[in-house]
């Protein structure tokens, strides 16, 4: 019986063993995850120490030498990249630098070649202001003296007076534009109607020119014509 007694502590104390080794197996298991960790490894483990796999590379390089060889593919760095750089950071340089001379040189090539000569501007020379009183003498085989009063809107000349062919007073009409120091001008007489074509040579206050008569009989005569302008 005393020795039954002596037995029941070493019984308690492999119970309680077998119990914690159960549990201890159990929790290893679920860290493990079929990674194949020993039990110490394991234990080390659930107190929170770092385990080193062996199936996983320390760093990049072992992990691309382990896939070079699984795999066959080769992650060798090329000797020399692109450029003159030999690491990715002088490579970005390189390539930032080229695109600013790319650059420069497009913009000088633009720059030296040589622009078309624009040709000059036609110059135009504005039209003379003919608006007043003139005093115009025609002469052929004899003297006509107009008084005519003309008025000018932009290129266009419109005018009324009288002319005396030497005996009548007659009233005429006349209209007519103007380009530049040039005034083309067709005066119609009422009464005896004949049409006088003037063709004339403006300066500041007087012109010159000549003309051609036409009359309602068919007559027709030439004559030359010289005028003034009269002070307002």
């Amino acid at each position: 019986m005393k020795s039954r007694i002596n037995e029941l502590p070493v019984a308690i104390a492999l119970t309680v063993f077998v119990v914690c080794l159960f549990f201890a197996i159990d929790s290893s298991a679920i860290i493990d995850g079929g990674s194949g960790l020993s039990v110490d490894q394991l234990i080390d483990a659930s107190r929170g120490t770092y385990v080193f796999n062996i199936g996983i590379p320390e760093n990049p390089q072992e992990s691309r030498m382990l896939w070079s060889e699984e795999k066959g593919i080769n992650f060798t760095m090329p000797g020399k990249l692109a450029g003159s750089g030999t690491t990715p950071q002088e490579t970005r340089s390189s390539a930032n630098t080229g695109e600013v001379t790319s650059s420069q040189t497009a913009s000088a090539v633009s720059s030296n070649q040589p622009k078309a000569a624009s040709s000059p501007e036609p110059t135009i020379s504005p039209a003379s202001r003919v608006a007043g009183n003139w005093s115009l003498r025609l002469s052929d085989s004899k003297n006509r003296f107009m008084a005519i009063r003309l008025f000018q809107s932009e290129n266009t000349v419109l005018g009324t007076g009288n002319m005396n062919d030497g005996g009548d007073t007659l009233k005429v009409l006349a209209s007519g534009s103007i380009s530049a120091d040039k005034l083309n001008l067709d005066v119609i007489s009422s009464g005896v109607v004949n049409l006088y074509r003037l063709s004339l040579n403006l300066s500041s206050t007087s012109t010159f020119g000549e003309y051609r008569a036409f009359s309602t009989s068919g007559e027709r005569w030439r004559g030359t014509v010289e005028g003034t302008l009269e002070a307002n």
